[in-house]
């Protein structure tokens, strides 16, 4: 009779099984810590606030669904609201913008632009253009813009063109927001906002802001008719060269002129801001040299009817009466001058605009009551707990 091999019927080593078991366990507390740190980097240890929503919303926008986008800094969010302009004109719009943005960030977030739209129309704002040598080298400038857009060749060129040391941080900006714990207060409401836009799939406002305040002077305000408006003043050294560039940039790629416009929106001109108008001055000649369309709106065009005394939140930007005089003048000027036909839009498509103009003029009639009622000064954005308050005033 033959023996029975006994190796055959040995129970799995034991110690074998406590190593697999081990390395199963390693594994998964390691790729949920990566959960986890993806999940705390994308919604909380990122410095959440204004900036991260609107950049970030422009990505949830469907692919080639934008007729028409603006680029630029808080000049951008604060004038342009795309439900006004969808309610006024039927195109769609977003305002690609950040707060201290710079010309040094121009060409990535051009180039972002076509790579997920194909607009009828890029929208220039030039404020980017006026700042200082120690505003266009600010960190801060260049991070409101790097840290939201995604990985690609856009966001590494913007990287290694601006930053020389700790670039990592750049591409995993937990690593310089980690000791922002203590501010989780302050930011919970931004958070929570990001998080309903992902799951939601699009923003509801499409990034405006404005503060619910009238700007009071008793400084003299420039009109047309004053000689000291046709100055021309220099620009800070590294504006000029990183407007050259970004032109030349432009010209290299062999753009659709026509399919860009440079503007400059609206402010209150007074001998506060005077140089920063005559160096717009300088932006608009250099502009029209390179054979590109230059606006300047920065004096009041009857048309607008924009009041100095009334329709601004401070020297630089519009409260909500002048970003409703001016959104919808701008809308039907672009209209009337570029042949802004409206995309054919999908029947889910058109429900997601209506929505928007629905929410836009709750957050009108929340603003201008906030306003009216002389409540403290608050910035009036998509943050979660703002929305709470702007939801009251739907369909009122």
């Amino acid at each position: 009779m033959k023996k029975t091999d006994k190796s055959l019927n040995k129970k799995p080593n034991k110690k074998r099984r406590t190593y697999r078991n081990r390395a199963i366990m390693i594994i998964s507390l390691v790729l949920a810590l990566a959960v986890t740190l993806l999940f705390l980097q994308e919604f909380i240890l990122c410095n959440p606030n204004h900036n991260n929503e609107r950049v970030r919303g422009f990505y949830l926008e469907d692919k080639d669904s934008l007729d028409v986008i603006v680029m630029g800094s808080s000049e951008v969010y604060c004038a342009f609201a795309p439900g006004l302009n969808y309610q006024e004109c039927g195109f769609t719009s977003y305002p690609f913008a950040t707060e201290g943005n710079t010309v040094r960030n121009f060409k990535a977030m051009y180039n972002e632009i076509l790579r997920t739209q194909d607009p009828k129309l890029i929208v220039i704002e030039i404020n980017g253009a006026l700042y200082s040598d120690a505003n266009i080298e600010r960190d801060a400038n260049l991070r409101r813009v790097s840290d939201n857009i995604p990985l690609n060749e856009n966001k590494t060129q913007l990287i290694d063109d601006w930053v020389s040391e700790n670039k990592i941080e750049y591409y995993a900006p937990f690593i310089k927001y980690h000791g922002s714990w203590d501010k989780l207060g302050n930011t919970f409401a931004w958070s929570i906002s990001l998080l309903q836009d992902q799951l939601r799939g699009y923003t509801l406002l499409k990034g405006v802001k404005t503060f619910n305040e009238i700007y009071k002077t008793e400084s003299k305000v420039f009109y047309k008719d004053d000689s000291a408006l046709e100055v021309r003043r220099p620009l800070f050294s590294e504006a000029d060269k990183n407007l050259k560039e970004f032109l030349d940039y432009l010209d290299e790629e062999g753009v659709d002129k026509s399919k860009i416009l440079f503007v400059r929106f609206p402010h209150v001109v007074t001998p506060a801001n005077l140089t920063r108008y005559q160096r717009g001055n300088t932006i608009g000649d250099t502009i029209r040299r390179y054979g590109y369309n230059y606006v300047s709106f920065e004096m009041d065009d009857p048309d607008i009817d924009l009041d100095p005394y009334n329709d601004f939140y401070n020297i630089e930007h519009m409260n909500i009466y002048g970003q409703q005089k001016f959104s919808k003048f701008f809308a039907h000027y672009l209209q009337d001058n570029y042949d802004i036909t409206p995309t054919d839009l999908t029947a889910e498509q058109k429900a997601k605009w209506d929505e928007c103009v629905r929410y836009y003029d709750a957050y009108a009639a929340y603003n201008k009551e906030m306003i009216e009622s002389g409540a403290e000064r608050t910035e009036i954005g998509e943050s979660y707990f703002i929305m709470q308050e702007i939801k009251k005033y739907l369909d009122k």
